[in-house]
């Protein structure tokens, strides 16, 4: 039985507002998605897993429409969906009432219930969200399935605290032949081919870094077998420069600009600056965010002098009383950046 699965679509969301991109990255889950169901129809895919997240938030009745148009391509596919997080059955839901292609199967309830397909001898199991947030670890004491001629799978939604907190270890006595996972971004095999959390299939944060895309499968004699497919419309690529007194901004700035050039067009950066902070380079961050394809910088620079030194040379003055000053404030970014600028000015008196 040959399967593809998918999560965490997010149709409907409008990643990197403000960006010069925006509007061609609000496209991408479309764009992915449909590549989706190309890719059930060449391979003639027999089922399509697409475990919570279809949605950004609650669909709109035309984007159930198109969905279910897309799903009317591949009538010999059978197609099973469970809500999750973000796309909850609320109770003023579309998906509620909406009349879905024949080969369309939503687990709607938020308790464990069981779908089968005769046709390719296979059960789904799986439940949806009905609230943003289910803190109960669900899936812990799930029932084993029977083990018969039939193909079981559960398909799922989650993996942190606040979303059905989950072990790949709570799988491994179950008689599931595939869990097929949904939530967190990152595609990942928790179980090598039994457990898989399909992750995002394109990412809409830039801290969603990687790649990303879908996992296709085939399953014989209760043994699966998979493999990630990745879809490349965008991938955030993390990029750490530790800078220096000694170097330029345009030197750092030319450097940066080289890089993307070379990088495949599909690719967007996030920067982190690490090293030590040049008073020189104060608008370097903001420099570098204006480079096409820059999605983020984040500026970890820490200050460039010995403070330990600098208070035992200093004790008694007004910089070696600044420094303890704010080294008893709380630490976070504003007192880091008032404890570095503030040694710099006193430092050039």
């Amino acid at each position: 039985m040959k399967f593809i699965h998918i999560a965490d679509v997010h149709l409907g969301a409008k990643p990197d507002k403000g960006k010069p991109w925006a509007a061609e990255r609000e496209s991408h889950s479309w764009q992915a998605f449909i590549d989706v169901v190309t890719k059930a129809k060449e391979e003639d895919a027999q089922l399509l897993l697409i475990a919570g997240n279809l949605y950004h938030r609650q669909p709109l009745l035309k984007e159930l429409k198109e969905v279910n148009r897309q799903f009317a391509r591949i009538p010999k596919t059978q197609v099973v969906i469970i809500a999750g997080s973000c796309d909850y059955l609320s109770p003023s839901s579309c998906y509620s009432s909406f009349p879905w292609e024949r080969n369309v199967h939503f687990l709607k309830e938020e308790k464990i219930g069981c779908i089968e397909l005769a046709k390719i001898q296979t059960r789904v199991y799986g439940l949806s969200y009905q609230h943003r947030e289910i803190s109960a670890p669900l899936y812990q004491d799930i029932p084993s399935p029977a083990r018969d001629n039939f193909t079981n799978i559960l398909l799922a939604h989650g993996g942190d605290e606040k979303h059905i907190p989950f072990q790949a270890s709570d799988f491994r006595d179950k008689d599931f032949d595939y869990v097929a996972f949904g939530h967190l971004s990152q595609p990942m095999q928790l179980m090598d081919a039994k457990v898989i959390m399909a992750g995002a299939l394109q990412p809409i944060e830039c801290s969603d870094v990687g790649p990303h895309g879908y996992f296709i499968g085939e399953i014989k004699n209760h043994m699966s077998q998979v493999r990630f497919c990745p879809v490349h419309y965008c991938e955030y690529v993390p990029l750490k420069l530790k800078i220096s007194r000694e170097i330029a901004e345009e030197v750092l700035k030319k450097f940066v600009e080289d890089y993307v050039k070379k990088a495949p067009p599909y690719q967007l950066f996030r920067i982190t600056l690490t090293g030590a902070s040049n008073p020189k380079a104060r608008a370097l961050p903001s420099s570098l965010g204006k480079i096409s394809r820059v999605a983020q910088v984040l500026d970890q620079c820490q200050a460039g002098h010995d403070l330990e030194q600098l208070k035992v040379q200093h004790g008694q003055e007004i910089l070696g009383r600044y420094i303890h000053m704010l080294e008893r404030m709380p630490q976070d970014e504003i007192t880091k950046k008032a404890l570095y600028y503030g040694v710099e000015a006193l430092m050039v008196e």
